[in-house]
This record gives structure tokens, sequence and C-alpha cells, in this order.
């Protein structure tokens, strides 16, 4: 267990008590301010994640809370052995269920927090209990009519007879024979009985029972003797609710002993939980996150903040553990040296105490089972001669204790006596830190500690900045240089007359001053380097930023060409379907037609009037569909003769002619004198017929023996298709042949801007008689 002198030397309190603040009631307050490091890792991990887990639920619910809860566990106890309870007490029973029902269902199941569904499952759930309280009692403590039939009828006559009461008495005092002895003609209560302000002197008019009389002697309070049975029925009723309200409490008292170890279960897994959201919320008011932690003795603080610091807070990062363990910071006083130190050991226990620190999210930080600090402030007016001694007495104290699983934390090392004594103490202390093995942060003025951090092996010099100029601290740590104490620099700055500041600086070896020339060109390259670098991590961040913007901006504008597209697509349709009509009714008159020489030149208009079709709709992406007689004449395609009046087969084409099976019989015909039968193509062909909306197109296209011409039209229309049903990958059949099909295929592949790689498929699938396509999605 960590010692309390270095908790209260660290400020870990002052963490605790606003950590407190953040708690919901008096149960998890007590929690967090009784909350103590861990002094191993695998509790340490247990306490951030039950931290990180609360962060979760409050940020996917935000109204979670357990308002409402109270810690009953007292009051539990004293109905456990038969006490009644107050109202008061068994509505903080009803709340306390109350909150935690809520909680069990603000957990749910579909977040990924195990810790606090487990605490939810401690939580009792006694609804039968928890209604039957809040059905008993108001609000404010009040037992209602309805907490029982008894009760209900007692005060139903108790208001009877309280009325005819008020009945009487208010016809006495407004009667002509009472006025005049009547102090005031209002009817009050003494004693839990109603009377009357009768005037003293008139007293014997007015027979009945003096109850009081006020501090003057003028008046009396007499209960009129007409009235007193009445008065006595009402007391007998209000003693008969007192009993059966006792009663009331009672049985809920038995109820709740009855459920106490459920309840005291209940009131702790409630707690736990309000100290796991009070680190939530306060990790979140810092800023925090969760730091990766170790037993290796290892700590990389990145972008560290002092917890307790208000105000424009400057980060530093500090590590230690890996390349060294013992780090001396150097450097001015005011410079940031000790809260450069506090920043490290408060970090730490937080993080060993399951809280989240104010760090970078990569920092990480070691867990010691024992850590010691002594930190005092230089610049303290109360410092006395004992200064030095009670250093020294707590480095006593702690020295025989210290190990490998150890982190020391000392404040001017060896200050307080003469320099050069307090010099060679502080060597000789850093050698038995290094000898136990301990990870170690120092702060000191000494120059000959810098020189001893430069040369021991496992020691780091650190210096904090100050900026002469100001004459203020920077507070930014340096890890790897020594500090300087910038005594003369700011002497000269305040106004210490130049023959003073030369004298002294001879003095000063000129080895020392080439030194401090050396550290301050160091430290001045350090910042330009710095300096570039943060400017560099801008001009990427400009760059991420940009390129952000290009991709959005190039989404929009591949919605607003598919919408432009969509347009063109959809006037375009319109067209086509005028035009088909049009070529309907031009066969409708071929067919007609006896004369073989008249079709033939209504066909050539047919060809032209269609041509012209599809060149215009062309740069709207749509096709026209082929009227039947002029679907391409195929291989294995269903025709009409047209001269003949008969149909056949195609079993072959060529040279303007096509080889048809006319039963029995093959006839060789000319192209133009044949006409596709409709819906008898085959089903590749049916491709040729696009449309501007369908569903999602096949992932592979088989267009082995058409023509170049109606393949590359069928292609391009197809990419389009897939392309919009974001498809990715589709596959191409051309067939291997003379290689011509396939080279146009991929040629006009290479020019489409829908497509992104094409390629030939595996030997096994198909080799060079298939192309894979790769759409750009």
């Amino acid at each position: 267990m960590i010692a309390e002198k270095t908790l209260q030397t660290l400020e870990f309190d002052k963490i605790l008590a606003l950590l407190a603040d953040e708690a919901s009631f008096s149960v998890g307050k007590e929690r967090a301010l009784a909350l103590r490091p861990a002094t191993d890792v695998s509790a340490a991990r247990a306490g951030i994640a039950y931290t990180a887990e609360a962060r979760t639920l409050l940020a996917a619910r935000p109204a979670t809370h357990l308002g409402g809860a109270h810690d009953v566990r007292p009051a539990v106890r004293r109905a456990e052995v038969g006490s009644v309870l107050t109202p008061f007490e068994l509505l903080e029973v009803a709340a306390t269920l109350g909150a935690s029902a809520r909680f069990r269902h603000a957990v749910g199941a579909d977040l990924e927090i195990p810790w606090l569904r487990a605490q939810a499952q401690r939580m009792a759930e006694h609804r039968d209990l928890q209604k039957s309280l809040e059905d008993t009692f108001s609000e404010r403590g009040e037992i209602l009519d309805s907490a029982s039939p008894e009760l209900r009828r007692l005060r139903n006559e108790l208001r009877t007879y309280e009325g005819r009461l008020m009945d009487r008495l208010n016809s006495m005092v407004s009667s002509s024979d009472y006025r005049s002895s009547l102090q005031e003609p209002i009817v009050t209560m003494r004693n839990g009985r109603f009377v009357i302000p009768v005037r003293a002197e008139s007293r014997s008019k007015i027979p009945g029972v003096v109850h009081d009389q006020s501090a003057s002697g003028q008046t009396i309070f007499v209960e009129p003797l007409a009235v007193t049975e009445m008065n006595n029925k009402l007391k007998e009723i209000e003693l008969a609710e007192q009993r059966e309200i006792e009663r009331i409490l009672r049985a809920l008292s038995a109820r709740v002993a009855e459920h106490g170890p459920e309840l005291r279960e209940t009131v702790e897994a409630l707690g736990a939980v309000d100290l796991a959201f009070a680190k939530a919320r306060y990790a979140e008011r810092l800023k925090a996150v969760a730091p990766a932690l170790n037993d290796d003795g290892m700590t990389n603080l990145v972008l560290a903040r002092h917890p307790l610091l208000r105000g424009e807070v400057v980060p530093i990062s500090m590590w230690l553990g890996e390349d060294f363990r013992v780090l001396v910071i150097t450097g001015p006083n005011t410079g940031g040296k000790t809260v450069a130190l506090k920043t490290f050991g408060l970090l730490t226990l937080m993080a060993q105490a399951g809280m989240h620190v104010p760090a970078a999210a990569e920092s990480t930080i070691a867990v010691y089972p024992r850590i010691w600090a002594d930190i005092g402030d230089e610049q303290s007016i109360e410092q006395s001669l004992s200064t030095f001694s009670s250093h020294m007495r707590n480095i006593t104290g702690m020295l025989p204790q210290i190990d490998a699983k150890s982190l020391v934390l000392l404040d001017e090392l060896g200050a307080g006596t003469d320099p050069q004594e307090g010099a060679a103490l502080a060597r000789t202390i850093l050698q038995a830190l290094l000898a136990s093995g301990a990870r170690a942060v120092v702060t000191t003025h000494y120059s000959e500690l810098k020189t001893f951090a430069h040369e021991a092996e496992g020691v780091e010099n650190a210096s904090v900045e100050f900026d002469v100029e100001t004459l203020s601290p920077t507070y930014r740590l340096t890890i790897g240089l020594p500090g300087r104490s910038q005594a003369l620099a700011i002497a000269q700055r305040l106004g210490l007359p130049g023959s003073i500041l030369e004298q002294a600086r001879g003095f000063v070896s000129s080895g020392a001053v080439r030194v401090e020339q050396l550290l301050a060109q160091i430290q001045a390259e350090r910042q330009e380097i710095a300096e570039l670098h943060t400017r560099t991590i801008a001009l990427h961040e400009d760059a991420r930023k940009l390129r952000e913007r290009v991709r959005s901006q190039f989404g929009e504008l591949r919605k607003e060409r598919e919408r432009v597209l969509a347009e063109a697509r959809e006037e375009a349709a319109a067209t086509v379907r005028e035009l088909r009509g049009r070529l309907r009714a031009l066969e409708e008159e071929a067919r007609g037609m006896a004369s073989r020489r008249e079709q033939r030149e209504l066909r050539s208009r047919l060809d032209e009037l269609q041509g012209e079709a599809a060149e215009a709709l062309q740069p709207a992406g749509v096709a026209v569909d082929a009227a039947p007689r002029l679907q391409p004449i195929r291989e294995g395609a269903t025709v009409a003769i047209l001269s003949l009046g008969q149909t056949g087969t195609v079993l072959s084409v060529g040279d303007g002619e096509a080889e048809v099976q006319l039963g029995q019989f093959k006839m060789r015909i000319p192209t133009d004198d044949l006409e596709v039968v409709a819906g008898k193509r085959r089903e590749a062909d049916a491709g040729t017929r696009v449309q501007t909306t369908s569903p999602a197109p096949p992932m592979e296209i088989d267009i082995r023996g058409w023509r170049a011409d109606d393949a590359l039209h069928e292609i391009d229309q197809y990419i389009h298709d897939n392309y919009m049903h974001g498809q990715g990958v589709v596959r191409i059949v051309h067939g291997k042949g003379t290689g011509a099909l396939r080279r146009a295929i991929r040629e006009q592949l290479s020019s489409n801007p829908l497509v992104k790689s094409f390629e030939s498929e595996e030997t096994k699938l198909g080799g060079e008689g298939v192309t894979v396509v790769k759409l750009a999605l």
C-alpha cells in the first residue's frame, strides 16, 4: 500500500475531493474519498476498464443517473432488529429501489459493458415492495388514505366529525349571545382540541374547559361544554388513525427487514457504479484518456497536463524506464520542474486508482507497488533551518525500503545546505537509487548532477525552458538536455549594472561559459526543429483536409453526373418510345407490300431511321430497341424468309448471306430477305434490348458468336448497368477464336471511364476466352 504521506505530497487527496463532488449519493462519495491506488497491474487495469465502461454508457445514454439512491443500510439494520421505520426512511428505500431499476434498464443488452451489467445483476428487483411503499406515502412523507381500507374509513369518519364540530363552533361564534364574550369570532385549536378565544372577564358566560390562555392573560381558550363530547369522539378517531398508521409502518418495516441482505447488496452495487460514474464524469471534464498500463516500469506520458492547474495549461511529455531509469530535471527557479515532477507522480497515482488521465491517447503508465515522494517548495517563506534536515529524514526513511518495483520522486535533492556538500550527497543518493533498480525523477540546481546524469548509464538529463525576454517560464520540458540556471541573463534583464555582470562572468570558468553557450545553441536548434515539425504537421493536416474536400467534391460531381444522365436517359426513353411506334407502323406497312423491291426500300428506310435514333441517343447512354425485322441475323436464330413466306433456322452467316435450314432442305438466302421471328431469339440475344430501369444484371455476359459492333454496344450498356447497381467485378465471355472480338472489347474497355482495370481469366476458368473487369466504384 502506498503511504498516505506520498498521497498528500502529490495532492491526491485534492483529486479525490473533486471526484467525490461528481458522485450522486453518500455511498459513492464515501467510496471516492476512500479510493486508494492499486499496487498490482491487474487491479489497476480493471479500474481503468470500469471507468471506460461508465464513459461508454453515459455517452450512449446521457440521461443515465443514480438520482434517488440513498444509503439505506442503517435503516435496514434497524428494521431487522424490529424497529419501526419512519415514513422518510421507507421512502428512501423506495427511491433506492427505483434508482436500481432505472440503472438496470439503462444497462440494456446492446453495449459492451460486462462489469456494469454484473453490477446491475447484483441489485435487488423488488417491484412489489417498491410499489407498496410508493402507494403508501406522498412525496412529502405523508401517509396516503389509500395505504389501507381501514385508514381510508377512519379518515373519512374523521373528516365527517370534524366538519360537524366546526359547523357547531362556527354557529356559536357567530351567535349574538356569544359575540360580546369573544376576543375574536374564530375557531382555533389547543392541545389537539377545538376551542374559541374568550375574553377573560367573560369567562363565566361560556361554560366549558379552559385549555390555554394568551401571554397577556386577557384571552382564554375555552372548549364549550356543548362540543366536548364531539371533541372526545374526534380524539378517539384520531387515536384509532394513529394506531392504524403504526400498524402500516410496522408491516412495511417488516417487509424491508425480510429483504435486508438484498437491499444491502443493492446499495453496495449502486455505490460501486456511482464511483465509476464519478470517475467517468471527472474524466470527461478533464478530457482524459484511458492509459495503457504495465508492470515493466516503463512510463511514457504524452502531452500530459496537471489536473489541478487552471487556465492555459502547457502540456508536457515525459518518459522513464526504457532507455534510462533515473531522470534528472534542471532549470531555473519557477521554471516548472516541480510541476513536471508532480504531474508524473499524480498521473501515476490516478491511473493506479483506475482513473483516466489528462494526456494523449498513446500514453502508457507503469504500476508501482511502492511510490515515495519528497517534494518541498523552495520558494516558500516558511523555510527554516530544519528544511535540509526534514528532507534528509524523509529520504533516510525511504531508502531502506526502495527496490526495483519502486518509484521515487525527489524535489530539489540536496538543497538547503552547503552547495558542495549538498551536490555530493545528491550524487550519492542517485547512485543508491540506480543500485536499487528503482525508477526515479529528481529535480536539482546542481551543475554536478548534470554532469553525472550525462556520464552515468541509466540516467538522463532533462530541462525546463525559461523565457529571458519575458522573465517567465514556458513550462516546456526537454529530455536529453540539462537545464540552464539563467541567473546572469535574468539579472541583466532586471537591470543589474553591466560592470557587475562582467565581473560576475569573470568568476565563472571559461569551460562553464562554453557549456552554457553550447546548451543555448542546442536549445535554439531544438526549438527551431520543433517549430518546423509543428509546421510540417500543420501542412500535413491541411493536405489531408484538402484531400477530403476534393474527395467530397468528386463524390458530389459523380452524383450530379448520374442525375444528369438519368434525366437524359428518361428523355431519350420517351424519344425511343415514339420511334418504336413509328417503326411498328412502317413494319405493318411493309408487311402489306407484295413487291420484294418495295420491302427492301422500306427496310433501308428503317435501317436509316434506327441508325439516326441510335446516334442521337448515344450520348445519353440509352440503346434503341431494334424492331423485330432489324434484329441481327445470327447462327441458331429462327428467321422468316420474306420472299417465300416460310420460317427456318440459321446455320451460318457470311458475305451478306445466311445458310438456312428449311425442313429437310438447306438454302443460302440473302440476309436482307430474312427476319428474326419475335420471341425466338437465343437467350444471349435478349441482351440487345436495353431498358432504362431493370433488376440487377448478371455478373457474367456471354457474347460468343456476336458481331463486333453489336457486341461492343451490348458490353457498353452491360458495364453501365453493373456500375449503376454497384457490382464491382463482372465477367465477359467472348471466346478465343481469332482474337479480333477480344481485342475490340478490351480496346473499348480501356477507354471506358467506368472501368478500373481488366485482365484475362485464370486458365482453368476460361483463360483468354474470358475477360474479368473491375469497375471504378
